[in-house]
């Protein structure tokens, strides 16, 4: 478990063996400072997000609102957790003034049990409001049963429990990112074909996954002349998604199309390249290093896109606004603006992740 929080002067003086004056001369570009010294300051700025305190009420009022954040870190999808990271540090950044920190503790996705755990850890040391992205539903749904026991505020962030509940929702219309998805790729291959649709092994499990294929599926009958061959379920690797995708490539020559809901994008896209398929269209989701070059040469056509940081933001700032100012939100779900990020726009994204 880790906390994070605003640094003063003085502790980012301790830590990095600059005087507080000196660091003082460079805020206020005063005085005479090396450049070697003034660099070396700014990047211990940057780096432990000191934000000039104009507004010490809380602080010296010392009042603390502590939010916990539990979530999950996973192989197939490692680009989640430094984005939420990312959203929380930007949160902790704008509102620490008045108080604000974050208690974080991420679990191994294969191991939601310990998602309890650390809930209940944090519950131990006082904490009464959560951030939650969770990798098991039933688990979450007994957790959440004794979060409200206690009265905690809890946003979920990323996945949703597939009903109507009374805790917040921060995160993706998974429907209507599957009608997007549909849309997209139906126009990229006119409308014709056939449709390979892979997805990962926790579709059985996860309704966010249900959701969005139901959407895709049903914005498809749109067009007729393109059909859907039958689901590819259960490919828990990326040497499986690879070689399924291959197979299919070779004895499907009418294939047009590929919706990828495996989360392993990167495989996908190396099996339309071994296969020497580039007439084939490829659409999937999410934004990450590993697939950036195969996206700016359009082996990857298009993914539907959301700002990760900025949901894992949004939760924090809910919980605090609540915390600090009583302002309570009217919606329970806020979603995502859903973006299609292609070869030509890829440029606009890349210093978001």
């Amino acid at each position: 478990m880790e906390t994070i929080t605003r640094m003063t002067l003085e502790e980012i003086s301790a830590k990095i063996g600059i005087s507080r004056t000196t660091i003082y001369k460079v805020l206020k570009n005063k005085g005479n400072v090396s450049e070697k010294t003034r660099n070396a300051v700014m990047e211990a700025l940057e780096r432990y997000h000191y934000v000039e305190n104009k507004n010490a009420r809380n602080l010296a009022m010392n009042r603390e609102y502590t939010i916990g954040y539990v979530g999950f870190r996973s192989g197939s999808a490692n680009y989640f957790s430094p984005k939420v990271r990312r959203g929380i540090e930007r949160a902790v950044k704008e509102f620490g003034d008045d108080g604000l920190k974050v208690m974080i503790s991420e679990f191994d996705v294969e191991n939601p049990e310990q998602q309890r755990e650390e809930v209940e850890k944090m519950l131990e040391l006082g904490v009464q409001s959560f951030v939650l992205a969770f990798a098991d539903q039933q688990l979450t749904e007994r957790l959440l049963k004794t979060l409200h026991e206690r009265e905690c505020k809890v946003v979920l962030l990323s996945r949703d429990l597939g009903r109507e509940h009374e805790d917040y929702y921060v995160g993706v219309d998974y429907y209507k990112s599957g009608l997007l998805a549909a849309e997209l790729l139906g126009k990229l291959v006119s409308g014709r074909g056939k449709i390979l649709i892979p997805v990962t092994a926790e579709y059985r499990d996860n309704q966010d996954i249900q959701t969005r294929l139901k959407g895709f599926l049903e914005k498809l009958k749109e067009y007729p002349d393109c059909e859907a061959l039958p689901v590819i379920y259960n490919l828990a690797e990326g040497k499986q998604v690879y070689q399924e995708v291959c197979n299919c490539l070779k004895k499907e020559p009418a294939l047009t199309g590929i919706f990828d809901l495996t989360y392993r994008l990167d495989m996908t896209a190396k099996a339309l390249l071994d296969t020497k398929r580039s007439d084939v269209k490829l659409v999937g989701f999410d934004l990450f290093r590993e697939i950036e070059e195969e996206i700016r040469n359009s082996v990857i056509d298009g993914v539907v896109y959301q700002d990760l940081s900025k949901q894992a933001y949004l939760a924090v700032r809910i919980l605090f606004e609540e915390m600090c100012y009583g302002i309570v939100q009217e919606k329970k779900k806020i979603y995502s603006k859903l973006e299609i990020v292609m070869s030509e726009n890829l440029c606009y994204f890349r210093e978001e992740q």
